[in-house]
């Protein structure tokens, strides 16, 4: 459960606005309970993944009390949480923890990453102490020498380039299933056309990642079939190759070059159809496993749409009438000739367009539901062993 006290005690300069909050936490509880709790087992994983845009940045992104207490709620109906576009300031990060989703959680965050194209970003792994255990087996994927990313620069030269944003991988165990997660915020760049150096770049991005993670599972597959042989089963040594790859790829479709990049190299697509980000018709968010697990079982998948329950579209006049917020109704930087102050319908238009955009994400989160409890199964197997 989450810590809710700072609904009471935050927001009690606005009475009404903090009456809104209880509504609409309660309204956001119950669709979260719908959509994932009442659907899925807790004898599951609930695996989740969110860019969450410009997390800590400060600025326009500065979270409220309110948001934060959303971003907590939707989190806490998950037990593993994959977070892109967290920036270099973490005390955000750690408040989230700390004040708004309790002892019971814990994370792990990568270094900020230099350099324009990684625009000072981290990624991280938030997880339900409880239910999931770190394995203690972590690092950032670095490619070898001579299997770099050849981009085309904008002379028309090749560069040599590692990861704009280098992706982390991390061991976890949850039940019976141990795996190795690997979360990636993949280049998106200022070009989009086809066949552009930013859609190379983006594509052989993607390629990389999946193919050496690919062949780092197939060899422990193998490695562990061979330590097995000589005490039981074979296949009971590669149980544990289990890699499951998630963030933001910025893929553009299911048929695009994008996604054949991923799949090509032998990973599962978890339900592709469900990652179409905010209605946009870009699939950039996915979840893709490559596994040695005979039995490895992805029940469900989906996305939760926040804005559903908060920071509705027919919000909009509260926040502008009732919370009062300055930022909406006041003009940072106005043009000439405009005035400083927004109309009503102005200020509306800026909250469903700018305001609950930097305020929760432009990302949608995108979740699966994955088998832990193995037990039966390998009661099975024995049972179909021979006794003579």
């Amino acid at each position: 459960m989450t810590i809710i006290r700072p609904v009471r005690w935050e927001l009690r300069d606005n009475p009404e606005h903090r009456r809104f909050v209880a509504e609409r936490l309660i309204a956001l509880k119950a669709g979260l309970q719908e959509q994932v709790h009442a659907a899925t087992s807790e004898h599951s994983l609930r695996l989740a993944t969110w860019n969450i845009m410009h997390f800590g940045d400060g600025g326009a992104y500065d979270r409220s009390t309110e948001s934060m207490l959303y971003i907590a709620e939707i989190i806490d109906h998950f037990d593993l949480v994959a977070v892109q576009e967290v920036n270099e300031n973490i005390d955000r990060l750690e408040e989230l923890i700390a004040k708004y989703l309790g002892s019971g959680w814990d994370y792990l965050v990568t270094d900020v990453v230099e350099g324009s194209a990684g625009n000072n970003e981290r990624l991280a792994f938030l997880y339900r102490t409880g239910k999931v255990q770190f394995c203690r087996e972590v690092g950032e994927i670095v490619l070898p020498t001579g299997d770099e990313i050849a981009a085309p620069g904008a002379d028309g030269s090749n560069a040599v380039l590692q990861f704009a944003r280098t992706p982390f991988s991390v061991s976890f165990r949850a039940g019976w299933l141990r795996f190795k997660l690997c979360t990636v915020h993949i280049h998106y760049g200022k070009d989009q056309s086809q066949g552009s150096p930013d859609m190379v770049r983006r594509r052989e991005e993607i390629a990389k990642v999946a193919g050496l993670l690919a062949k780092r599972q197939e060899h422990e597959r193998l490695a562990g079939e061979k330590r097995a042989a000589v005490w039981a089963d074979p296949k009971e040594g590669g149980w544990n190759a289990n890699y499951i790859l998630l963030g933001d790829f910025n893929i553009v479709s299911p048929e695009h070059e994008t996604m054949r990049a991923l799949t090509d190299a032998g990973f599962t697509v978890q339900d592709k159809d469900h990652a179409d980000i905010a209605g946009s018709g870009k699939h950039y968010d996915q979840i893709a496993h490559k596994t040695g697990h005979p039995g490895f079982k992805a029940h469900d998948s989906g996305v939760f749409d926040m804005f559903g329950y908060v920071y509705r579209d027919e919000d909009a006049g509260h926040y502008v009438d009732r919370a009062r917020l300055e930022v909406l109704s006041a003009r940072k930087d106005p043009k000439p000739g405009q005035p400083p102050q927004r109309t009503r319908n102005e200020a509306m238009a800026y909250f469903r367009s700018y305001y609950r955009k930097h305020q929760m994400s432009d990302h949608k989160l995108l979740w699966a539901e994955l088998c832990i409890d193995y037990a039966n199964d390998y009661l099975e197997r024995i049972i179909d062993e021979p006794t003579i």
